[in-house]
């Protein structure tokens, strides 16, 4: 398993986060006139633009300074260097952009502040947040953390290229048969395109096709029920998509979200599974696809309907900060739909809130969403529990043995529920069912 991790690989990771962890202690002293605030997300773009926002919450709190700490891009070293940082009670960072996967591991452990009264001094409408963004945020009906920004999976497909040959749009897995005349009339090196590394990216693909054909990970009991017809199936297809139909190639089996988004974009693939920031970039000039392509919700069988991954980000507070007044007061002002407005535009991130869906500037420039917009309203949210990322390195394992015929989908699918098993069985908390 991914548990048993080579020790020399994680005195490696643990030793280069504790490197970055103690980059950051010189920043945050008490300064005369107000609190230093350390911010801690993502980098490159992400960070420029958010260095702006500061510079706006800087003007209306000038006795609050925050310092932001870019972290790495990779989720699995930014999860790895917080659970560093929070599992050793540090100070040193007050507000935290969560992957939201990740907040009812940190709510449980003590790590982040339950926000009750940040709810009620904000007085924010939370019915206005997306359904599935809140339903990460929760653990035991208390409020962790705030949705920032949201992610759902959508299927990206060479509109031009259809047309050309007078076919219907890809929207059922049946449909993806239909890439191999694509492929031979427009001599694509590639069809179908996926996440298919074994990371993260790769169990939200394989959920997709799981729910997409009917399946689950947990039903509506908590039971556990990978091992199941319709998994059996959504697995076969996709592996099939590689041996058999060779739609999409062996090398998939690498293949981050960039590596898709590049080769979809210099015109390689006919279609393409992945999230909505590639859209704005490949309609930058210079991209091969320009004004080519259109956007679809995830492939699903004829007996099922289309359900996309959620996924995102979530502002939450370090449990302990010495500052949790005046970090509510930063991340009340990110969560300012003009704020969500503006990074939605500048980054491709979309708002959690529904009420933007409908923005003019939003829907200009990305023309998607009022189509679109019951994929984000519906979008599912992975498996709600602590041990979420034990059950995810459980998954990705299989999954990627299977995509890589080192076991069959059969195979796969029991193992994993298996291990899921033995896991919940020895950790699981009472009342804690996903």
């Amino acid at each position: 398993m991914l548990l048993d991790m080579p020790i020399k690989s994680l005195l490696f990771r643990l030793g280069l986060f504790l490197v970055l962890a103690g980059g950051l202690l010189g920043c945050t002293s008490q300064e005369p006139g107000g609190p230093v605030l350390v911010m801690a997300g993502g980098s490159g773009p992400e960070e420029a633009h958010i260095q702006k926002q500061l510079a706006a919450f800087r003007r209306d709190h000038p006795d609050i300074r925050v310092v932001y700490q870019s972290t790495p891009s990779s989720a699995s070293a930014r999860h790895t260097l917080f659970v560093t940082w929070l599992s050793s009670r540090s100070t040193e960072v007050d507000v935290l952009n969560l992957d939201v996967i990740w907040i009812p591991e940190f709510a449980a452990a003590g790590w982040i502040l339950p926000l009750d009264d940040f709810l009620t001094k904000a007085n924010p409408d939370l019915a206005d947040f997306l359904p599935a963004g809140l339903a990460c945020s929760r653990y035991r009906n208390n409020i962790f953390a705030l949705p920032w920004y949201v992610d759902a999976g959508l299927l990206y497909y060479r509109r031009d290229l259809y047309e050309a040959l007078g076919l219907d749009p890809p929207r059922t897995l049946s449909d993806l048969a239909q890439i191999t005349p694509l492929q031979k009339k427009f001599g694509l090196p590639y069809g179908f395109l996926f996440q298919g590394q074994s990371y993260e990216g790769l169990v939200c693909v394989v959920l997709e096709f799981l729910w997409g054909n009917g399946g689950e990970v947990f039903d509506d009991e908590g039971r556990l029920v990978i091992d199941s017809r319709q998994n059996r199936e959504a697995l076969t297809l996709l592996v099939d998509l590689i041996y058999r139909e060779h739609v999409s190639p062996l090398a998939v089996t690498t293949f981050l979200e960039e590596d898709c988004r590049y080769a979809f974009q210099a015109g390689y693939a006919a279609a393409m599974r992945n999230w909505p920031y590639a859209y704005a970039l490949m309609e930058q000039s210079g991209s091969q696809v320009k004004g080519k392509f259109a956007v679809l919700p995830p492939l699903h069988s004829r007996k099922a309907r289309p359900v996309a991954v959620f996924g995102g980000g979530a502002l939450g507070i370090n449990a302990f900060s010495r500052y949790p007044d005046a970090a509510a007061k930063l991340v009340r002002f990110l969560l300012q739909p003009e704020n969500l407005r503006n990074r939605a535009l500048a980054l491709g991130m979309l708002p959690p809130l529904k009420s933007l869906y409908t923005d003019p500037a939003l829907t200009a420039k990305f023309p998607y969403l009022s189509r679109l917009r019951e994929v984000f309203f519906t979008a599912r949210p992975r498996p709600i529990t602590p041990l979420y990322s034990f059950i995810s390195d459980i998954l990705r394992l299989h999954f990627s043995r299977a995509l890589t015929r080192q076991e069959t989908p059969e195979q796969a699918l029991r193992r994993g529920q298996a291990e899921i098993a033995a896991l919940l069985a020895r950790y699981e908390p009472p009342g804690d069912a996903p």
